[in-house]
This record gives C-alpha cells, sequence and structure tokens, in this order.
C-alpha cells in the first residue's frame, strides 16, 4: 500500500468493536479494516470469562443495571448504561446469525458467575469466549467484498480538517480526514469518509499486565494529540488474578473460577477475603478484590497469593476451564491437586476517548468504540463482562448511524508524510531504556494504591522521558517500537495527571491522602495536547 488511499470508512483496530461495526455497516460502503498485528488476536481474542447479558428466565434489564451501577462506585452514566445493557439482547442475536453461538443465553440458571454479578448471566463459550467471537467475525469480515483487511499495519496520527475549512467542517467543529498508516516500512495516507478508532486498551503502559504487547493505547493516544476530550483515565481495572509465574507473565485466571467457588488463600493457607468483604468474598467487585489481595501481599511480605479450585476437580477444570487448565499445567501447575499462584495485573482501560454510545466523539468524522472510547458505562469500576457487551454493543450503534454522516472522501486532501531529515534509530537502548522506566514507574506509582507524593514523582518522571521520547519521534524515521513507545508516554501521562485531579478514593483509583468518597464532578475530562 502506497501513496493516497480512499476509503468510505476507516476503521482502526480489529477487536470485537472493529470486526462487529465493519460487519454490520451496509455493504455499499468501501471499509478499511487496519490491524496492528495479525487477526485474529487481541484482548478480545483473550477474554475467557464471557460476555453479559440479561437474557436468562431469572434475569432482567433492571437487574443488570443494578449491577453495573454498584460495581462503578456511584459514577455509572446511567443513561449510557441503559442504553448499552437494553441492547444486549440484540447483540447476542447477531452474533449468532454471523455463527458465534454463546453457551447460557436463555433459561434459568445457565449463564457464568463473576463478581458483582447478582446472577447467573455471563455468556460463554467454555472459557474460550472471546477466541470463538474473534476467530467466527474475523472469517465474515475476510468473506465480505467490500471489507479490505490491512494487517499488520499501524496508525500513526490521525488527519484532521481545522474550521478554517469551511467546506469541510460542520458547526465550527473539525472534522477527521483519515490517518497516516504505517505498512511494509512506508507510511501511506488514508482518507475516509468516517473514521472508527477501536484500538482497545494500554495495558502495557504497567510492567505488570493481562494484555498482550499490542496494548499501547494508540487511538487514546492520536485522539489526545488531536485535541479531543480524554474522560476518567484515573480509572484503571486491575484484575486480580494473573498467572504469577516467570514462564507465562500475561496469562489470565477467568473470574469465572471464582464464581464457581474458587478461594483466594494467602502463603499461610489462610482465606483472607472475609477480612475485606465479608458478605461478597471473592465475588466481590474487582477493585474490592484487587486491593484486598495487594494489601495482603504487603502486610505478609509476599509476591503473590494463591487460588484453590483443586475443589473443581479434574474432569470439571478440564471441560469447563480449558484455557486455564492447559495454560497452567503447561508451566508444572497441576490445578486440580495444587492452588495456582495468581498477582493482580493491570487489565482493562475504563476511561478513553470521551464518547457516545454510537461512538460519535467532539469530532466530525470520528468515532470511538470499546475500551479506546469512554461512555460513562463503567463508571469507576467495570463490572466483569461488560467489555464485550460495550464493545460489541458499540459497534452496532456506530455501523447504525455512520452512513447518515459519512461523506465522500473524494472531497478530502492531505499532505503525504514526509521524512525529511529523519534519520534511522541506530541504539536500541535509547528506546529501550525508556520503555522499561515508563512501566516501572507506572507499576510502582500509579498502580492499585496511589499518593500524592507518588503520582507528582511519577509525574516529573514520565515529563523528562516525555522530551526525550518527542526529540526520537521528529528526528528519527518512525518504528512500531517508537510509536508505541510515544503513545503509551502519552496514556501515562493522561492518568496520571486525572489521578492527581480526582480528590477522592472511589471504584479504581484509591489514593492514601483522599481515602473517603467526596461530591466532586462525575468526570475528570484532559483536553490538552500532551
Amino acid at each position: 500500500m502506497t501513496g493516497t488511499i480512499r476509503k468510505d470508512v476507516l476503521i482502526l483496530g480489529a477487536g470485537m468493536a472493529g470486526l462487529t461495526c465493519a460487519l454490520a455497516l451496509p455493504e455499499e460502503l468501501d471499509i478499511l479494516l487496519v490491524s496492528k498485528i495479525p487477526i485474529p488476536t487481541g484482548s478480545t481474542y483473550l477474554a475467557q470469562g464471557g460476555l453479559a447479558a440479561a437474557l436468562s428466565e431469572d434475569d432482567s434489564f433492571q437487574l443488570h443495571l443494578r449491577d453495573t451501577i454498584i460495581a462503578g462506585g456511584g459514577l455509572v452514566d446511567e443513561e449510557a448504561a441503559i442504553d448499552i445493557i437494553k441492547s444486549g439482547p440484540r447483540l447476542v442475536n447477531q452474533l449468532s446469525q454471523w455463527g458465534a453461538v454463546l453457551e447460557g443465553a436463555y433459561g434459568s440458571g445457565k449463564g457464568g458467575m463473576e463478581g458483582g454479578h447478582s446472577i447467573r448471566r455471563v455468556l460463554h463459550h467454555k472459557d474460550r469466549t472471546g477466541r470463538l467471537i474473534s476467530e467466527v467475525l474475523c472469517e465474515r469480515c475476510k468473506g465480505k467484498k467490500n471489507i479490505s483487511i490491512l494487517q499488520p499495519a499501524f496508525a500513526v496520527n490521525l488527519l484532521t480538517a481545522s474550521r478554517e475549512m469551511p467546506e469541510l467542517v460542520e458547526n465550527a467543529t473539525d472534522r477527521c480526514l483519515g490517518a497516516h498508516i504505517l505498512h511494509d516500512g512506508r507510511i501511506s495516507t488514508v482518507l475516509a469518509g468516517e473514521t472508527v478508532i477501536a484500538t482497545g486498551g494500554a495495558g502495557k503502559v504497567y510492567r505488570y499486565t493481562s494484555n498482550q504487547d499490542s496494548a499501547t493505547g494508540d487511538g487514546i493516544a492520536m485522539a489526545c494529540r488531536a485535541g479531543l476530550p480524554i474522560r476518567n483515565m484515573e480509572f484503571y481495572q486491575f484484575h486480580p488474578t494473573c498467572l504469577f509465574h516467570p514462564d507465562k507473565r500475561n496469562f489470565l485466571i477467568t473470574e469465572a473460577l471464582r464464581g464457581e467457588g474458587a478461594r483466594l488463600l494467602n502463603l499461610e493457607g489462610q482465606r483472607f477475603m472475609e477480612n475485606y468483604d465479608p458478605e461478597r468474598m471473592e465475588l466481590a467487585p474487582r477493585d474490592v478484590v484487587a486491593r484486598a489481595i495487594d494489601s495482603e501481599m504487603k502486610r505478609l511480605g509476599n509476591d503473590h497469593v494463591l487460588l484453590d479450585a483443586t475443589h473443581l476437580g479434574r474432569e470439571k477444570l478440564e471441560e469447563s476451564f480449558p484455557e486455564v487448565t492447559e495454560g497452567v499445567t503447561s508451566v508444572g501447575i497441576i490445578p486440580w491437586l495444587e492452588p495456582i499462584p495468581v498477582v493482580p495485573a493491570a487489565h482493562y482501560c475504563i476511561g478513553g476517548i470521551d464518547a457516545s454510545t454510537d461512538g460519535s466523539t467532539a469530532m466530525n468524522g470520528l468515532r470511538a468504540i470499546g475500551e479506546a472510547s469512554c461512555t460513562g458505562f463503567h463508571g469507576a469500576n467495570r463490572l466483569g463482562s461488560n467489555s464485550l457487551l460495550e464493545a460489541g454493543v458499540m459497534g452496532l450503534k456506530a455501523a447504525d448511524s455512520i452512513p447518515d454522516t459519512v461523506l465522500k472522501p473524494d472531497i478530502f486532501s492531505a499532505r503525504d508524510w514526509t521524512y525529511g531529515r529523519a534519520e534511522p534509530l541506530k541504539e536500541n537502548v535509547l528506546v529501550d531504556y525508556a520503555w522499561a522506566a515508563l512501566r516501572n514507574v507506572m507499576w510502582d506509582y500509579v498502580s492499585i494504591v496511589r499518593s500524592d507524593r507518588k503520582l507528582h514523582r511519577a509525574l516529573r518522571i514520565i515529563d523528562v522521558l516525555a522530551d526525550e521520547i518527542e526529540e526520537d519521534y521528529w528526528s528519527l524515521i518512525p518504528t512500531v517500537e517508537l510509536l508505541e513507545l510515544r503513545n503509551i508516554c502519552t496514556v501515562s501521562r493522561a492518568i496520571v495527571r486525572s489521578a492527581l485531579r480526582r480528590r477522592e478514593s472511589r471504584g479504581l483509583h484509591y489514593t492514601l491522602d483522599c481515602p473517603g468518597q467526596k461530591q466532586l464532578p462525575r468526570d475528570t475530562i484532559l483536553k490538552i495536547q500532551l
């Protein structure tokens, strides 16, 4: 791919949000789907638990909404939550029509159970739900004549038209025209009538994460640099149970195990959740469980805790949890005979680009859906398995509304990428050091428990690194590693600055200097070019 490419719709990201949007768009629209890594893969592909939807006989929309609001620490945008939860049945039916049929959709008590839910409503395919969805939707996209897939390819920056161009902008608002895309060592200009950011989260901001290496917050960083409002970035969810093993650092142990009765133990063999949340125990929301594990590790001076699922037995574990069973046995842990060592790890970005449930943003021609967006649906903490629900519903809703706003890209123009005097990177240590330094700072100072002192120190270090990274960006020929580094730096600054603005502890943001909840504005909004 070289030169200027024109498409009706450009979708950046090929997880559930991007795939759903592409498949649901009218076939007369010419679509380019860009994935930075070969598909199927990414956070959707790794999702073990499932998709939360109120479909069973003993469930209801009102119950699902109540559980979402409670888990969200009082900051859930109820209008957005109502819109997304009510659309759950439509999403499940559409997935079934496409060939991704989930277990537990109908009948009393058929779904899975996870923390924060008051009823079994998590639809799944064993513990490989995301893999099924990704594989089925990817195959359907490959079979559609109007969908072109570019992989591996990296979106460098958004292309925008300023309000000084009245023929392109509306209501004095800038318009997105597409993006510069790095592919096969060249950067091409892609002009699109509508651009959709579906790039997922930013787990690689932290040293320990359940995410793949590709989760570097690219879409959030691009939008931030373009001046779009970035919302509630202080809320980063740490999954309580990531496998603690040197040979398998990013492997998630699904919450569904705790839904089936698995118990958390400290290294002295004591069940400790009764000391932190005696009513809900291991099925408390993720923010509560992650802080309890963090506290227990610090109290005893340990670097992990244990998850005991031995009561389930070999047959149940191999049948219902094949992904977990194969993963842990591959490193010598026998889950029906011994507890699994686990530790919290960065898992899900609650904040993101401020967007409506159809993905519309403050910029015309640009939508943000899935984990890269923030609708307010999750509030201060995500209820388990609401992420696939949100991603799929937003993909469908974006596809519903894009035909009403898309412009023909023939009227757009933009300068092609020029390298100027940029030179190749000759010393990888320049990038490698900054990568490690950023992730260590975020883990040590901006993770589960925070303080003003740690946050201010983190910001000072990140600001120094940001100046060096920007200097490299403008003087070196872009590589994926350098571009990802720039993006995690942008996202790191957004997280720290948002955390400093929230003068309370709520949901996933817990600070020693403001331990209680206060009546503050619902959202923290950043609208600055970091």
